[in-house]
């Protein structure tokens, strides 16, 4: 199967995923219809979810149930990621997509994410440092307004605002 076959145009994961009453591999593989197997494992791979759902009774024929309820919201979002960029989406739109996860996981994530961030354009929310890091260039919104934009290293040196959120106390580090 060629690879720009499988490419789709834009794919996004949020902090509050939607899964369907369907399979594991069903809710995957949703909207892209060119992707098999070998996808879905790779997809399952990259949001570290291969591992539990290779524990589910039926793996990925495993039914969720509507939204997916039977599922910890962690799980929930790995799957809706794997969602995201199981077709290699040209554009990845993530809005703190990895909020519900434990440190470990979410480390793990992050690594296979950096991967799949080579060869696709995102925008990524996110309130956690470490997901921040992911990103070549940061905008930091304040009161509704892009107020700095920069590398995260550049604002951390620049932007007080900027350096005071990353430090933990200027969010919630959910």
């Amino acid at each position: 199967m060629e690879r720009e076959e499988l490419r789709s145009l834009v794919s996004m994961a949020f902090e509050e995923p939607t899964l369907f009453s369907a399979t594991v591999g069903e809710n995957v593989l949703m909207g892209a219809e060119a992707a098999g197997e070998p996808e879905l494992r790779r997809a399952l791979a990259v949001a570290q979810a291969d591992g539990f759902v290779d524990r589910l009774p039926e793996g990925t024929a495993t039914q969720v149930g509507e939204q997916g309820l039977s599922l910890s919201g962690g799980q929930r979002q790995r799957l809706a990621l794997a969602r995201a960029v199981v077709g290699r989406p040209r554009f990845l739109i993530l809005d703190d997509p990895l909020s519900a996860l434990d440190v470990h996981t979410e480390a793990r994530v992050e690594a296979a994410l950096r991967e799949v961030l080579k060869e696709t354009t995102a925008l990524v929310v996110a309130h956690r440092p470490s997901t921040v890091m992911l990103a070549d260039r940061v905008a930091l919104l304040s009161g509704g307004r892009i107020t700095a934009v920069g590398t995260h290293q550049e604002l951390l040196r620049g932007s007080a605002e900027y350096a005071w959120l990353m430090s933990g106390e200027g969010n919630d580090n959910r």
